[in-house]
């Protein structure tokens, strides 16, 4: 599985804007073919700073998502982020749960 982040600060003029930008991307990701899971996060320490996480089931849908038109409508924002942009893509191997917590906390090493 393929993780993306994309985070801006978007200038205050045009917070509502950007933010309005990734709510209408938000459901035609998800239905993208290989996409597992597409959330929008406001910072809580700054308004302005808008988070896209998305969850991809390979690279070659990821690249494929990239490349599409719904993806290009967001470099402008990316572009205009009075800090710096924050985009990574991390590949994981597994994700643990509440489970893992438990395990954990009830385990005896450490």
């Amino acid at each position: 599985m393929i993780q993306a982040v994309v985070r801006i600060v978007a200038p205050d003029e045009k917070r509502s804007e950007a933010m309005e930008v990734l709510r209408s991307l938000k459901e035609p990701t998800e239905v993208s073919r290989g996409c597992l899971g597409c959330r929008i996060l406001q910072d809580v320490d700054n308004r302005y700073a808008l988070t896209c996480v998305e969850y991809w089931e390979t690279l070659e849908d990821l690249e494929q998502h990239i490349r599409s038109e719904r993806f290009r409508r967001l470099l402008p924002y990316i572009d205009m982020s009075v800090e710096p942009p924050e985009v990574e893509f991390d590949r994981i191997d597994k994700i643990h749960g509440i489970e893992f917590v438990v395990d954990t906390l009830t385990s005896r090493r450490g």
